[in-house]
């Protein structure tokens, strides 16, 4: 009797302790992240960025033990879509067509809305137009765009029905930047924060790159970490209740 109080009394403990069943029950999560500075980049060989940042920080809180590792965009599409092993990756869009193939955490940041940064070559034309939808109605720009990242299904839609000839690499914001500067494509769009990160570290010179602000720019979208089914259900339940507890500013 006193041994099967003893037993019980252990596995109410553990219960009750969630560090410890975290790491008895959860597997390592590898936390893929590309470089897309300053949400996520790689720094003196360590994982850097504020979105990064603050992911390990929610990992750290469920108790959840993690690797991370920066790798291209398409290959964390591609990785978490195989599901051969537990990933989770920051800063993705809730879209329908990757619900279908992976989970979701409560979001993580929201952002503000894009903008559109032009080269000083079509930036008189650019401002010559009323709207968003006006600019992408004209067929003689080019509009560059970064393969295999998703701008949002309302911007996705117009990019996809627009006019205009699209650049579509596989490339960094800043290396997209830098071939508008050099005329291989007219404008593109750019989140805030990856504009403002580029121009205060002088990545993007004032004479050469112009932004342009539209005021049916849609609203920016939430960010999630987004993560591969066998991540599975109780350890995306403790990363959730780890970004709860963080109280970030950001919508439900």
């Amino acid at each position: 009797m006193v041994r099967r109080h003893t037993v019980l009394t252990l596995v109410v403990a553990m219960a009750l302790w969630p560090w410890a069943s975290a790491w008895s029950a959860d597997v390592t999560v590898v936390v893929q992240y590309r470089d897309k500075p300053p949400y996520s980049y790689t720094r003196d060989g360590k994982p850097v960025g504020f979105l990064m940042e603050r992911t390990l920080e929610i990992f750290r809180r469920a108790g959840i033990p993690w690797t991370t590792e920066e790798v291209p965009v398409k290959r964390i599409t591609r990785d978490i879509q195989l599901d051969g092993t537990a990933v989770c990756s920051p800063g993705w869009y809730k879209l329908p067509e990757r619900e279908a193939y992976a989970l979701f955490s409560l979001p993580i940041h929201e952002d503000k809305p894009h903008l559109v940064l032009v080269g000083a070559h079509s930036a008189e034309r650019v401002r010559g137009v009323a709207s968003l939808k006006e600019l992408f109605a004209q067929p003689d720009l080019k509009l560059g765009k970064v393969s295999g990242t998703s701008y949002g299904g309302e911007l996705d839609t117009m990019m996809a029905n627009t006019a205009q000839t699209v650049m579509d690499s596989t490339v960094t914001p800043l290396a997209m930047a830098k071939m508008i500067k050099f005329k291989r494509a007219d404008y593109m769009l750019i989140d805030e924060e990856d504009y403002s990160f580029l121009n205060q570290r002088g990545e993007i010179d004032a004479a050469d790159m112009k932004p342009v602000r539209f005021a049916d720019m849609p609203p920016g979208l939430k960010r999630y970490l987004m993560c591969s089914k066998s991540v599975g259900a109780e350890a995306l339940a403790k990363l959730n209740t780890a970004i709860k507890q963080m109280a970030l500013n950001v919508r439900p």
